[in-house]
């Protein structure tokens, strides 16, 4: 199944399957076949342990998949590519506390390709991207959970990949910085022009955010469904949210999630596009 679109696909997974050995066999993707174009912002979801974080580690080179393939702007994925950056949900793991929040954005920054100017630059846009300006010299301790995930976010445009990948990152922020944090990330792809793949189990959230949201069956995974959201430009969390469209779609992959929860599919709808209805 690829995704229809006149841009160019910049991630491309055809076949994409995985089994984890063991005393207990377990087959956590089946078979995954699609495509994000460039600019994209695609919004993945599924029943729990449909293997969505699998997926994610296979697309981003942490773990090779037991069969097909990943093509990042054509060339196979092999170990992690220079031009992708991956923001997890455990945020408060992913920073080193010792260091402050300048100091966490700039160990990612190579020091060969850049200058002391350049690296700050860097720095500086990427806390003014997420509002973290005054927070430079503080240390991660000293910040929220909402906002230690806002630095994990600057620490990942610094990067300037051309991909970001996103494992269910608000998941363990409460329901108003979870709102926030869905805007900051409306304004950044705004900002940056950048590629976004975003694995949520947030159905509301993957509907406000994406152009289009995958919806994944029960392991071993398929794609049941590949959904456009069409939705005005720019998004509200309240008015949005309260649109026909937005609620209509929602309840749509509801069901979608609701089904595969309580059943088997008979057979993976590989391909299956469609709009809201």
């Amino acid at each position: 199944m690829s995704v229809t679109t006149t841009r160019t696909d910049l991630l491309t997974i055809e076949g994409l399957g995985h089994v984890y050995e063991g005393k207990q066999r377990h087959e956590a993707i089946g078979r995954l076949d699609f495509a994000v174009p460039e600019g994209a912002f695609v919004s993945i979801v599924g029943p729990s342990g449909c293997g969505k974080t699998t997926m994610l580690r296979c697309l981003s080179g942490l773990m090779s998949p037991t069969r097909g393939t990943v093509l990042l702007g054509g060339a196979p994925v092999i170990g992690v590519p220079r031009d992708l950056a991956l923001v997890f949900q455990d945020y408060s793991r992913s920073l080193f506390p010792w260091r402050t929040v300048a100091g966490n954005i700039a160990f990612v920054l190579p020091r060969k390709q850049l200058s002391a100017a350049e690296r700050k630059e860097r720095i500086d846009e990427s806390l003014d991207a997420v509002g973290l300006s005054a927070a430079a010299d503080k240390y991660p301790w000293q910040l929220s959970g909402g906002m230690q995930q806002r630095v994990a976010i600057a620490r990942a445009l610094a990067y300037r990949p051309t991909i970001l990948l996103m494992d269910e990152p608000f998941a363990s922020v409460d329901a108003q910085t979870r709102a926030e944090l869905e805007d900051l990330m409306l304004a950044v792809r705004q900002r940056f022009g950048m590629t976004i793949l975003f694995v949520t189990h947030d159905i509301d959230e993957s509907v406000y955010l994406a152009d289009r949201v995958l919806v994944l069956s029960k392991s071993p995974s398929t794609i049941v469904a590949s959904l456009e959201v069409n939705l005005p430009s720019p998004r509200d969390q309240v008015g949005t949210r309260e649109l026909d469209d937005f609620v209509q779609l929602r309840s749509k992959i509801a069901r979608m999630i609701r089904d595969q929860s309580t059943r088997r599919p008979s057979a993976p709808a590989i391909g299956d596009s469609e709009s809201p209805s």
